[in-house]
């Protein structure tokens, strides 16, 4: 580790998960294990405490042992630390456990509900191309559900999540209308792609033609119009962003099986990763956070991490088959 635990100020349960972290890196000095013998010896509370760490951490891989990655995500290194917290208050019943530590490894609710009320979905790493009744056609991302609503007088899909490309039948009589969170685009015969995050917002870039984006908040302001080539960030406070132009080649690289960035934070780069990744990859530390990268990646989740670990002299522990961190 960069420095010892003691001296960060991070409370024991903090030092408990750094050290579980870097004692199953894969690569301990020497000098690491003197370090960490010698905390475990500062007060039978440290040699306790990454005890409990190491127990929760393996109870949390066996129950997700053979469960579908699709089906069940990963929170945060939080989750962990906060049952290490939680464990020391009272002992628990085999099954109270049991129970908590489905804290690190947990259905998505938001998810499970975004399925039952799709009717087209990919799976994590999964892309689909799907064929409408009208002529349109829909490339679906990974991760990312929707759900389709034809009438005589329109043609409307909801992006629940995701990302999406359309391609639009002309259809005079019917207009063809994304909606996306707060958000809802209009065809205006073309080629056009929305992405809708987990944060709220809701990005539109067009390749062919224009659209119209509004509001559906019953907001008096008129749709904003995305021209070919142009790009539209909705950041989910209620006013919608004037378009720009737009990196298309960067943006349409997932079509490539490509992750394009260009001078962009670590923090963004692993942000993006995770909508690739069945494991929940984590950031630990600030510094790590701001890491400059540039370059063409593979949306393989496994080679683009092998690829920033060699780029950026970064380490790559994988605690589990859901849970990955990276650090220094």
């Amino acid at each position: 580790m960069n420095t010892d635990p003691d001296d960060s100020g991070d409370s024991l349960a903090d030092q408990a998960i750094d050290w579980l972290v870097e004692m199953r890196s894969g690569c301990v000095t020497d000098a690491t294990r003197r370090r960490f013998e010698a905390w475990c010896r500062q007060d039978d509370t440290h040699r306790q405490a990454y005890a409990e760490a190491e127990a929760l951490w393996g109870s949390v891989a066996q129950a997700a042992k053979g469960s579908p990655p699709a089906d069940m995500r990963t929170e945060s290194i939080g989750s962990v630390r906060q049952a290490v917290l939680s464990r020391r208050r009272f002992r628990w019943s085999g099954l109270a456990l049991a129970a908590s530590l489905v804290l690190g490894v947990l259905f998505g609710r938001d998810m499970l509900q975004d399925w039952l009320l799709s009717d087209y979905a990919t799976a994590v790493g999964e892309q689909k191309q799907i064929q409408l009744a009208d002529g349109s056609s829909i490339l679906l991302n990974t991760d990312t559900v929707l759900a389709v609503d034809w009438a005589e007088d329109k043609r409307r899909v909801v992006l629940l999540r995701g990302q999406a490309e359309f391609k639009v039948a002309a259809d005079v009589h019917r207009p063809f209308e994304v909606e996306a969170g707060d958000t809802a685009v209009k065809a205006l015969g073309t080629v056009f792609d929305v992405v809708r995050r987990e944060s709220g917002a809701v990005e539109v870039s067009v390749t062919e033609h224009a659209v119209a984006v509004r509001l559906t908040d019953k907001s008096t302001a008129a749709p904003m119009r995305v021209e070919e080539g142009q790009h539209l960030l909705y950041a989910g406070n209620g006013s919608l962003d004037t378009p720009h132009a737009a990196n298309l080649n960067q943006l349409n690289a997932w079509k490539r099986g490509k992750l394009l960035f260009h001078d962009q934070t670590l923090a963004d780069v692993v942000a993006e990763l995770n909508r690739y990744s069945k494991a929940k990859i984590i950031l630990k530390g600030q510094d790590i956070k701001q890491l400059r990268v540039s370059g063409v990646f593979p949306t393989d989740s496994l080679a683009m991490l092998d690829a920033l670990q060699k780029s950026l002299a970064i380490r790559v522990t994988q605690l589990g088959p859901w849970l990955v961190i990276l650090h220094t």
